[in-house]
């Protein structure tokens, strides 16, 4: 079909007054724009899910790796920080410590985090298994 003069004008006139407008959606990235709610919870529901998984393993392998230090703690969460490539668990000790002691645990759970991430990676089905950072709430 060949294009009309008349049609190609009133859409060359028709765009011109679409870009000379300023309208809510300029400046996003058409992709994000077009991700429905729906493929956004999925993502954050895949998340959840591998944060989940990381808090049963570490549940028993933390005390394991801690077994021959002072030190035991209890794993509170696992968080995507700032994603699944890299996790931050939160954990608490069971006895109360000071901040000096709470530095001494995460540098002991440092330490063992090569043990900590094997199991982890043995437990979980990813390509790559995810950097684990520790951080120990006061209790």
């Amino acid at each position: 079909m060949k294009p009309n003069k008349k049609n190609s004008q009133k859409t060359a006139d028709h765009d011109r007054t679409l870009s000379a407008s300023v309208q809510p959606d300029d400046g996003v990235d058409p992709r994000i724009d077009r991700r429905s709610d729906s493929a956004a919870s999925k993502i954050d529901r895949k998340a959840a899910q591998l944060c989940a998984q990381v808090r049963r393993v570490l549940e028993f392998v933390v005390p394991e790796a801690l077994q021959d230090s002072d030190f035991d703690a209890l794993v509170l969460d696992v968080q995507p920080s700032p994603n699944t490539g890299h996790l931050l668990v939160l954990l608490s000790s069971l006895s109360p410590l000071d901040g000096a002691a709470n530095q001494q645990l995460e540098l002991e759970l440092m330490q063992h985090s090569g043990q900590i991430r094997t199991a982890v990676a043995q437990s979980i089905q990813r390509k790559k298994t995810p950097t684990l950072t520790f951080r120990v709430v006061p209790s």
